[in-house]
């Protein structure tokens, strides 16, 4: 994995692991999850880092408690939103607004 990769993951797991306790949305799908979802987001953060705007990619919760991925972009745009999955392998997709961030 990319340093860059690795870095978005640990800033937001850092910045926002305390300050999460529900992901925004709770799109539902019937697609049963194969693969545990840390091992699936490591399998796909290149990935999604590699999408201009990303800035991070976690793991937090739906407000049932559904566990998910959460891809913190720059600005939330439709575009943007359009060009990040909904689902990967049965896991929900969030996207969140974060801005820039920025090592301290």
């Amino acid at each position: 994995m990319r340093n860059s990769a690795w870095f978005g993951v640990l800033a937001a797991a850092l910045i926002w692991a305390p300050l999460m306790s529900s992901c925004g949305g709770e799109e539902q799908g019937s697609k049963m999850p194969g693969r545990d979802i840390q091992t699936v987001m490591e399998a796909h953060v290149d990935e999604l880092m590699a999408i201009e705007g990303v800035t991070a990619v976690a793991i937090g919760r739906l407000s049932d408690g559904t566990p998910c991925i959460q891809v913190y972009v720059v600005e939330k745009t439709d575009d943007l939103v359009r060009r990040i999955p909904t689902r990967l392998e049965g896991h929900p997709v969030v996207v969140e607004e974060s801005g820039i961030i920025r090592p301290m």
